[in-house]
């Protein structure tokens, strides 16, 4: 859309709210309403926040801030009448310089990095988002409940087919939606997870539009399970021994149109430049760990049995792979899958780091080495033929505090973002650290 767009919705009356979305710096979504008259009156004025309220952000004797909409993204709300939202992005109110610690600009900052580089003219994305669905879910900080829509029958989902796939209707309806947004849907399916576990997988689109996408899906995901009387969550590791919810990116960088991952090097249909890319990814996988799992419970997904990864390896055909080289996607469509993130991610920053890891493995043309063949178990750890991810979120922090200079050129990452996202994400393994575990009163009472 465009103000004109904008401007013609409001004068016939499909419009009586706009709806401005911006995030917090762990990602969780914000919003503040306008009406749709003065909105479009102070859209060059932008609106005023208080920053300090926004964790992560302003300090308190410092905290007005401005959002600005990005006008490119509006569009109207598939799931309310009346509804127009709008992406904003942060500056400072004085300057109106953008804010270098808010994650959309960050992204936009990595993106014109790989276009000022001159390697590729823009990033190509497809996210897949697993989730579960419940009937119900009753929680506080001494322990949970869930109450399932389906009991698991089987051993695995995978693809079930009806009757056994009770969401078939909800997540079509959730696609109808999606499209009625602008996001192409290429499939959706029951996982492997017997309990209600979900997929649905977008198509490919330019990483701002795609990291856009992942949020408003998100949104319509837990509006319509809402509104069917569900609860869904992305959360990585919401039920004891069984499988996780992975949010894995495919990912290629493109030219004229067209990929720069495709070629013929170790007979895996890649370009020299695509395993740079990959090389840089391996290389800084301990670090990168912290902005693409963030969240305590990430590492209880990050858990060998149930194809998440847990080593840094690149394969193809090989699920158990940090970094998955499709086996049925050959060719010039060839991409690289990046299995290790969560939907606990900011997906800006998560992305942002993603292409800036592989930035830096290309310019120091990082050697990924041959492919990872097997399983990988614990003798071939043993044994130093892999190396693993972390094991909790205080190591991958730890690894992020050593090993950052790649996020910093440029200034695409600041030195306050990297230590603010430290400091906040600290207090959560602390305060999850320090919390009586309901196993431990089973085992120690």
């Amino acid at each position: 859309m465009n103000l004109n767009d904008i401007q013609k919705l409001v004068e016939q009356g499909e419009v009586k709210v706009v709806d401005l979305w911006f995030s917090c710096l762990t990602g969780r979504l914000r919003h503040v309403s306008i009406d749709p008259v003065f909105f479009l009156k102070g859209v060059d004025k932008g609106i005023g926040i208080d920053g300090s309220s926004v964790p992560g952000y302003a300090e308190v004797h410092n905290s007005d801030m401005r959002l600005f909409a990005d006008i490119s993204s509006a569009f109207l709300d598939p799931t309310r009448e009346g509804v127009l939202i709008v992406f904003a992005d942060l500056y400072f109110s004085q300057t109106k310089e953008p804010y270098p610690v808010y994650p959309r600009n960050v992204l936009r900052k990595a993106l014109q990095l790989v276009k000022k580089s001159g390697l590729a003219e823009g990033v190509q994305l497809l996210p897949e988002f697993e989730f579960y669905l419940f009937a119900d879910a009753q929680f506080d900080e001494t322990g949970y409940s869930l109450d399932f829509v389906e009991e698991k029958r089987m051993k695995s989902s995978y693809h079930i087919g009806e009757p056994y796939d009770a969401f078939f209707d909800i997540r079509t309806r959730i696609v109808e939606l999606l499209n009625k947004a602008n996001i192409r849907v290429k499939y959706h399916h029951h996982e492997v997870g017997g309990y209600g576990q979900n997929e649905v997988e977008l198509a490919f689109g330019e990483a701002m539009n795609m990291a856009d996408a992942v949020e408003i899906s998100k949104y319509v995901i837990r509006r319509i399970a809402d509104e069917e009387g569900l609860v869904a969550t992305f959360m990585p590791k919401p039920l004891f021994n069984e499988p996780g919810n992975g949010f894995h990116f495919h990912i290629y960088l493109t030219k004229n149109g067209e990929s720069i991952f495709y070629g013929e090097e170790k007979e895996l249909g890649l370009s020299k430049t695509a395993l740079y890319f990959i090389g840089g990814i391996l290389n800084h996988a301990r670090a990168l760990s912290a902005f693409v799992n963030p969240s305590t419970n990430s590492y209880k997904r990050l858990y060998s049995g149930f194809e998440a990864p847990v080593a840094i390896t690149y394969a193809l055909a090989n699920r158990t792979a940090a970094v998955r080289i499709p086996g049925y996607a050959k060719g010039k469509d060839v991409d690289i899958e990046y299995r290790p993130p969560d939907a606990t991610m900011n997906t800006y920053l998560g992305l942002a780091a993603i292409i800036m890891a592989g930035l830096d493995g290309v310019e120091k043309r990082t050697d990924p080495g041959n492919p990872f063949e097997g399983k990988v178990d614990a003798e071939c750890v043993k044994q130093g033929k892999v190396k693993l991810l972390p094991q909790t979120l205080k190591d991958a922090l730890d690894n992020l505090r050593e090993d950052h200079q790649f996020l910093t050129k440029d200034g695409v990452f600041t030195e306050e973002l990297i230590e603010k996202w430290i400091s906040l994400k600290m207090q959560e393994f602390e305060k999850v650290n320090l919390l009586p575990h309901p196993q431990e009163y089973v085992d120690y009472f």
